[in-house]
């Protein structure tokens, strides 16, 4: 047998599409998926949105500083990203379970931890890939501006 032999699973074995459950699991409808996916969203941002609070909070009542609640803040959105990535690779996300979907590998398995984490990584910094992008665009440079000179604080000392 050759090295890239796979083993038959999921399709092979049962017929159309991988069972679950002692039977065959049917492809989700688009908007079912897409539905999943924005809820999955709508939790990352919610849960965000706490952690930063809650960092706000303790810097209300001086239990921590300012500079810890903005490295927190700054944090937190790759943190859930992470977070409901795993929850998406191992088992399923919150969004999936509610909307009655599973994402499966055509062998029908998991998806896998870190693949699950960099996908939900991709999708989560793509749209601010794209307002960056369009920020960029609007605040580019002119021609006619003067040009941009770093010069030293204080003259370097001879000596």
């Amino acid at each position: 047998m050759s090295s890239n032999h796979r083993t038959p699973a999921g399709l092979a074995i049962h017929g159309p599409g991988p069972w679950r459950n002692r039977g065959p699991l049917k492809p989700a409808p688009s908007v079912r998926r897409w539905w999943a996916r924005i809820l999955d969203a709508v939790f990352v941002l919610f849960f965000t949105g706490v952690v930063i609070g809650i960092a706000l909070a303790l810097t209300a009542v001086n239990i921590i500083s300012i500079d810890n609640a903005t490295k927190v803040a700054l944090i937190s959105y790759p943190l859930m990203a992470l977070v409901f990535g795993a929850f998406y690779g191992c088992t399923f996300s919150p969004g999936q379970a509610l909307c009655g979907v599973v994402t499966l590998k055509h062998s029908g398995r998991r998806v896998g931890f870190w693949r699950g984490m960099t996908r939900y990584v991709a999708v989560a910094f793509f749209p601010i890939t794209i307002v960056l992008s369009v920020w960029m665009f609007f605040d580019a440079p002119t021609m006619d501006l003067d040009p941009i000179d770093v010069y030293y604080r204080r003259p370097p000392q001879v000596g």
